[in-house]
């Protein structure tokens, strides 16, 4: 499948502002168009059941003041997005067109980001998200968490610090799992324009599946010529084992399935998923 409509949460703070650039680069590398969503939240709503012990005049003032905050951030949205349109020489318009020139337009719906993400993405190819570790920003945690297990479409992780590197050089971390199958299959554009492709096989990490010739064999049929790596962990976690193989290798990217192993097993072993949501400096393509 093409990559046609890239999604992308537009906060209205500093948070995000990566993923932000990073959807439109790679917008441009694969001609999509880009939707940015900006979560309005209801103030009223979301302050209605803290009255007790507050006098009326008390909770009036919380629910000015939170409206004022959420009109504020919801006018930096769109300062923000015009600004990263202005960047990546995007047109802005108010709907995904026909036109050759590569587009944008920024949608501000009512409700929380994380649900909003999940039914959003939903029609699109690819939802771009700022990387958040378990123990880092709440909100930041569950939009990610949403575009990865509620949307039912590929997540690309960015850093906070960015993609400091081109996509020009991908890796795939490939355990032979489901997920990772479907993580390389909605990665092909992406991979059909990179000038080099690895595939990583940790042997610990390993499922019942294809092999990594295998899946060289269904690349070639794609027109990707990829190089199989074969490593061992060496009683490195996974996810360590795979992040340095793949800086190792100038990586711009990786592609791999999320949570590909049972619950028990990430309790006992650690989760390669985890891993690289709490520590990749470089962008992560993933699939659940």
């Amino acid at each position: 499948m093409n990559i046609r409509l890239i999604l992308v949460p537009v906060t209205g703070t500093d948070a995000g502002l990566a993923s932000i650039d990073a959807a439109f680069d790679i917008a441009g590398h694969v001609g999509a168009h880009v939707v940015g969503l900006h979560a309005h939240r209801n103030a009223r709503e979301a302050l209605a059941y803290i009255g007790e012990g507050m006098t009326g005049a008390m909770i009036e003032e919380l629910m000015t003041t939170a409206e004022q905050e959420s009109a504020a951030q919801a006018k930096r949205a769109r300062g923000d997005f015009s600004a990263a349109c202005e960047r990546a020489g995007f047109e802005q318009t108010e709907r995904r067109g026909a036109a050759q020139a590569p587009t944008a337009h920024l949608v501000i719906a009512t409700g929380g980001e994380d649900e909003l993400i999940a039914t959003h993405g939903r029609v699109a190819d690819l939802i771009v998200v700022t990387r958040a570790a378990k123990d880092s920003d709440p909100r930041l945690r569950a939009t990610l968490e949403s575009a990865l297990l509620e949307s039912g479409r590929p997540a690309f992780v960015v850093p906070p610090e960015g993609m400091r590197r081109p996509l020009a050089c991908a890796v795939i971390a490939w355990n032979g799992s489901a997920e990772a199958a479907r993580a390389v299959a909605h990665a092909l554009p992406l991979l059909a324009k990179a000038e080099t492709v690895s595939v990583i096989l940790i042997e610990e990490g390993l499922r019942p599946g294809p092999s990594g010739d295998d899946l060289g064999a269904y690349l070639a049929c794609h027109d990707v010529v990829a190089t199989i790596h074969a490593t061992a962990s060496d009683q490195h976690r996974v996810g360590e084992t795979l992040l340095a193989d793949a800086r190792e290798m100038g990586a711009g990217f990786v592609v791999m399935g999320a949570y590909t192993h049972g619950r028990l097993r990430r309790m006992i072993f650690g989760s390669a998923t985890e891993y690289m949501l709490g520590a990749a400096d470089l962008p992560v393509m993933m699939m659940h």
